[in-house]
């Protein structure tokens, strides 16, 4: 795990989207708490969230990758909009789910066609969730290009390919 003292001041330049003249982008620290956004009420599900994308930002980070994460303060928004994880080695926007109940899942569908769209549809979408979706939501996810991650040890799986 990087010691956070270590790290560098500056989150590392995101990909500008074309409505960036209307987002104040402002970086989080990698090691800030992910969960819960600002202006969002914590919910148990917070917690689970919270956990993977430690777990996951910590993988990609011994893998040498280049991680970044920011709050997109929109004009006439009350709260700023969170980025839960943006990797910069693959070109990943990453929103995670402590559930796959299919609330939480249209609620991550909704958010990361939003997101993406602020960075010009550049990134891949990628839900992180604790374990595979049913097979409907992975359908739909699939239909709309969101890409599948979740934990197996001390690996993750993507879209149904487990590393060995």
């Amino acid at each position: 795990m990087h010691d956070p003292a270590f790290l560098p001041s500056s989150a590392p330049a995101l990909p500008p989207g074309p409505r960036s003249a209307h987002a104040h982008v402002i970086p989080v620290p990698l090691f800030h708490p992910f969960r819960p956004h600002p202006g969002v009420e914590p919910a148990p599900q917070d917690a689970a969230a919270e956990l993977l994308l430690c777990a996951l930002r910590d993988h990609l980070l011994a893998a040498g990758h280049e991680l970044s994460r920011c709050t997109l303060k929109m004009a006439g928004e009350p709260h700023p909009l969170a980025v839960d994880l943006v990797d910069l080695t693959t070109g990943r926007l990453v929103i995670a789910r402590g559930t796959i109940s299919r609330p939480a899942l249209q609620e991550a569908i909704g958010e990361l066609l939003d997101l993406s769209g602020l960075f010009g549809n550049t990134l891949t979408k990628t839900l992180l969730v604790p374990e595979p979706p049913d097979s409907d939501l992975t359908r739909l996810l699939t239909t709309l290009g969101i890409t599948r991650l979740w934990p197996r040890g001390a690996v993750f799986c993507e879209d149904g390919e487990c590393p060995a």
